[in-house]
């Protein structure tokens, strides 16, 4: 049992001798390199952080503030980029739902415009059909006597007999004035200064 414990001892005293005489100064010695160097101006610890980043197990260690920093920020942009993704596709489907609504109500004021399109070329037809008339009319009174067409023109409403003078010619119109009862003629032809 002495010889065991002797080769502890032994065996301590050697763990003992390179502890005090190998770790502890170069521990020392590591410490003071590093004030000079620190005082020096040098980097130091930026020099071990880039250094022990690429040494597989102390690359852990030495995991740089920034580097950690940057995920994170990373992290977050990646959140408010998709937050800003769904925000902008809500937008889109909002503008295109205002686009159907705007392109419904563009159909609309098409329909509209055809029908009143359709309803102006219908009145322009009548009109037409209506001057085309009037036109056969005024010819119809000026190949007349002038004693008949103011006859005739006596017994109609004055609305009517309006539009027919207003078509005659002047030659034509004066004779069937001259014709014509003084009170209806004056009247006939206060209604002809008031049309022009």
């Amino acid at each position: 049992m002495e010889i065991q414990e002797e080769k502890e001892s032994t065996f301590l005293g050697k763990i003992q001798w390179l502890f005090f005489v190998v770790f502890i100064p170069l521990l020392f010695a590591i410490a003071v390199t590093l004030v000079v160097l620190n005082i020096a101006g040098v980097d130091v610890e930026g020099a071990v952080k880039k250094y022990g980043a690429h040494v597989p197990g102390v690359s852990k260690l030495v995991a740089d503030k920034n580097t950690i920093n940057i995920e994170d920020k990373l992290r977050k942009d990646i959140g408010d980029l998709e937050a800003t993704n769904k925000e902008q596709i809500d937008q889109i489907s909002s503008l295109e739902k205002e686009i159907e609504q705007r392109d419904k109500e563009l159909d609309q004021l098409k329909s509209k415009i055809d029908e009143l399109t359709e309803q102006l070329n219908d009145e322009e037809s009548e009109q037409a059909n209506s001057t085309q008339t009037k036109k056969e009319i005024s010819k119809a009174f000026e190949s007349m006597s002038a004693k008949n067409a103011a006859a005739i023109v006596a017994e109609m409403q004055a609305s009517e007999a309006l539009k027919i003078l207003q078509a005659l010619s002047t030659d034509t119109l004066s004779s069937i004035l001259e014709k014509m009862d003084p009170v209806e003629a004056a009247k006939y032809t206060e209604l002809l200064s008031n049309s022009l």
